[in-house]
């Protein structure tokens, strides 16, 4: 469930900045929603990337040094969660179907 919910935060990451543009940019002149300038699309969608990144690698770490469901269990960051998720699922999946299972999750998750 971590590994879905992951991918969607940066997978509706564009959907957001049209949001935030249509809701923050009002153009009162033509009484039309706006949209984003393209430096603040292009930092909201650079912070999402880079948070996620920060978060994989401190997150991984912390799941060496501490133990990956305990990490797991007390993070809630976007970059936390996702490659704690695939390891923790693959180490406790049946040997028999481990590399079915995986390759399955990923195939739905589009990587």
């Amino acid at each position: 469930m971590g590994f879905f919910t992951d991918a969607y935060d940066l997978f509706c990451i564009s959907t957001v900045t049209r949001l935030l543009g249509r809701i923050y940019y009002y153009d009162p002149a033509t009484g039309k929603p706006g949209s984003l300038p393209p430096n603040v699309s292009s930092a909201v969608n650079g912070v999402a990337l880079c948070g996620t990144l920060v978060g994989q690698v401190l997150f991984g770490w912390l799941g060496d040094k501490l133990g990956r469901k305990k990490v797991v269990a007390w993070s809630s960051g976007i970059g936390g969660d996702y490659p704690l998720s695939a390891t923790i699922m693959s180490e406790y999946a049946n040997k028999k179907t481990r590399g079915a299972f995986i390759n399955c999750c990923c195939a739905l998750l589009g990587e």
